[in-house]
């Protein structure tokens, strides 16, 4: 099958305006312009199928177990964000008058004021601690070291979420290249400071499966071909780990006073967006996974070459025109529950 269609004249414009927007910025810039590209999919899609966005929120609330958790809750959110995700939980908690306490890493300081801002209009919440840190900041790291600067609370918490946040652990691009150890000194991070019967909850999109990782690894063996492997490799260690729940074996290892229990669900979200040229925006997130903090200046071929992608090869991950006119596309996203349990 050839390319869906020939490009009309808005699509052709549109194509035209999006590669000028990428076409003098740096990767981080270049990272949120992509971001907001499919965050904005992914709300059409919520809209479109009511579903799909009923689903993933009544399942982020079983998956928690909130309700159960006597009060003050205590909470902590590596890469919240700016908090719009969870502020719809401790909305619910707060209709339960549970008091929580909530600590939040997140890097980008906009981000983290909006975060901070949605808690304070929270009744029920109050901010522990905040860390504008990397994740990396605390690999290694022992829970005395982490507390003396302030980027772990006091107390160990009730729930630990990581929700779309893993993707930045690593880079394609990373010399030494080594994702499995980077997602295991992540996951021991969080683990760490979860109380014994306490929960982490992970989000994470299995690329591998859709039309972003296909994209991705068909431009990386094209323009950047030494890295092909690395990202193959990259996926692999999400399947293993966290989709197949090899993690718990791994911290069983490192933590012999505790059981790691591992669950997986997973949900089909869709993308849905009105041009093909943004389908190819959405779909070249997996070239700059580890590099949303990156000032390094964006090589533009990237978004021309998944915008061609989509347009010819599509079709085989799903990508369809809809009776509207708008492209959809499918993402597998995994809920992954680690319950800490101490052995007696």
């Amino acid at each position: 099958m050839a390319a869906f269609v020939s490009e009309c004249p808005d699509e052709q414009e549109m194509r035209r305006n999006l590669l000028e927007e990428f076409r003098s910025v740096t990767l981080s810039q270049a990272y949120h312009k992509i971001w907001f590209t499919l965050c904005k999919g992914l709300n059409e899609g919520s809209r479109r199928f009511p579903d799909q966005y009923i689903d993933t929120c009544s399942k982020l609330w079983d998956l928690l177990t909130q309700s159960e958790i006597p009060s003050p809750v205590r909470i902590m959110d590596f890469g919240g964000g700016t908090g719009e995700t969870t502020e719809p939980i401790f909305r619910k908690m707060e209709a339960l008058n549970k008091q929580m306490f909530i600590s939040v890493e997140e890097p980008h300081e906009d981000y983290l004021r909006k975060y901070k801002e949605i808690i304070n209009n929270i009744s029920k919440a109050s901010i522990d601690i905040t860390y504008s840190g990397p994740f990396q900041d605390y690999y290694g790291h022992s829970v005395e070291d982490l507390r003396a600067k302030k980027a772990y609370p006091q107390h160990l918490q009730d729930t630990v979420l990581a929700l779309h946040v893993l993707y930045h652990l690593t880079s394609i691009f990373d010399d030494p290249f080594d994702p499995y150890e980077n997602m295991k000194q992540a996951i021991f991070a969080m683990y760490a400071i979860l109380k014994p019967g306490g929960q982490m909850v992970i989000v994470l999109a299995n690329h591998a499966v859709n039309i972003i990782g296909s994209a991705s690894l068909k431009c990386f063996e094209v323009l950047f071909p030494h890295t092909l492997g690395n990202q193959k490799l990259l996926f692999e260690v999400w399947q293993n780990l966290l989709f197949d729940g090899g993690i718990a074996d791994v911290l069983d290892a490192s933590f012999p006073k505790f059981r790691a229990i591992v669950q997986q669900e997973n949900v089909v979200d869709h993308v849905v967006l009105p041009t093909l040229a943004e389908v190819g925006i959405a779909a070249s997130i997996c070239c700059l996974l580890g590099l949303c903090a990156d000032k390094s200046p964006f090589d533009q071929r990237v978004v021309q070459f998944c915008m061609d992608y989509v347009k010819t090869d599509g079709y085989k991950h799903g990508l369809y025109l809809d009776s509207e006119g708008m492209w959809v596309f499918p993402m597998k996203t995994y809920y992954i529950t680690i319950q800490k349990v101490a052995i007696e």
